[in-house]
This record gives structure tokens, C-alpha cells and sequence, in this order.
């Protein structure tokens, strides 16, 4: 699971801040409501992980952050987004169409007109 990189959030996200005492997106409601007694066993209670308890022991609260979530296979997704750049990359390495005829004269001289490189 990754954040939203365009959300915001006050302060750390929290699973982040829960992570040292292993809470994850995938912590059941009934283990969470226990999380500040691993927190404290840890001495990792504070003002910031306290926010982020109470931030995730709501059901409403835990709703809207896993909202922020997205569940990607990152083993997966890596290969094809580098297929795709690839791709990407030799489209626009690659031959262009360049006329093999020659312009008509009176094209030539209408652009010769237009384009000055006064310096």
C-alpha cells in the first residue's frame, strides 16, 4: 500500500507513525483498539503517535485514511511502467517524416523572408 502523494495530511500519516509498533492498513479494528498498550510497552507513546491512534481506532476516522491508499503490486507495476517509458522513449527517438522532395520556389522564398536570424 502506497499514500496518495497529492493528499494532505496534518502531520505523518498514520501508519507511518504507527509502523515501529506494526500497525498496518491490513490491522484488524479489535487489535488496533489494543495498539496503545504495545505503544507504551515500546515507551513509543507520544503526542504524535497518540494523534494517530486516535486517528485510526475511529471507524470513520480509519475509513478516510485507508481512502488516502492504494493497494499497487509494485514488483508488477515496475516492469510495465518501464516497458511503457521504453516505448515512450523510441516513439519519440525515431525516424521522422522528412519530406524528399524540395520545397517549391515560391515557399522557399516566402520563408526565406520570414525567418531572419538578425543578431
Amino acid at each position: 500500500m502506497i499514500e496518495d502523494p497529492s493528499a494532505s495530511w496534518d502531520g505523518p500519516f498514520p501508519y507511518g507513525a504507527l509502523a515501529p509498533a506494526g500497525v498496518t492498513p491490513w490491522t484488524s479494528h479489535a487489535d488496533m483498539q489494543d495498539v496503545s498498550f504495545e505503544l507504551l510497552a515500546r515507551h513509543l507513546m507520544t503526542p504524535v503517535t497518540q494523534q494517530a491512534w486516535d486517528e485510526l481506532r475511529s471507524v470513520r476516522r480509519r475509513l478516510l485514511v485507508d481512502l488516502l491508499l492504494y493497494d499497487v503490486d509494485l514488483a508488477a507495476e515496475l516492469p510495465l511502467a518501464r516497458d511503457d517509458i521504453d516505448r515512450g522513449i523510441a516513439e519519440e527517438s525515431g525516424p521522422r517524416d522528412v519530406p524528399t522532395h524540395p520545397l517549391p520556389e515560391d515557399s522557399v522564398r516566402l520563408l526565406d523572408d520570414l525567418i531572419r536570424f538578425d543578431v
